[in-house]
């Protein structure tokens, strides 16, 4: 049963990957292109979490392929890595948020004081 699964595992953890990777990449441009240090921070957390979804299925995908000791101990330790990179990414998603709105009217103060 194992050997018609996990053909299928791998396909879908592999998918995971890419769209999680891509996902990673825009945010960290997203994170260079903005000039607000609020939203900085909100994306490089969103990065980080999205990194630690692909850690995951990176992890998943080499414990489906090579099963033995050694990969079975290097995932764990990717696991746990990853694990604690999707914590911090929504924790800190989450303390960013309630600043967009200080962040916004500090932006539109500066605003004003330029034109006048």
């Amino acid at each position: 049963m194992w050997n018609t699964i996990s053909p299928y595992l791998a396909s879908f953890a592999l998918a995971v990957m890419i769209i999680s990777l891509v996902l990673t990449l825009y945010q960290v441009a997203r994170y260079f292109r903005t000039n607000r240090e609020v939203r900085r921070a909100w994306y490089r957390a969103r990065g980080r979490m999205m990194f630690g979804i692909f850690l995951v299925a990176f992890s998943f995908n080499q414990i489906i392929q090579f099963t033995n000791l050694v990969t079975y101990l290097i995932c764990a330790v990717l696991i746990v890595f990853a694990v604690a990179n999707i914590s911090y990414g929504v924790r800190a998603m989450r303390y960013f948020e309630q600043h967009f709105a200080e962040e916004d009217r500090a932006w539109a103060e500066l605003e004003k004081e330029k034109k006048a």
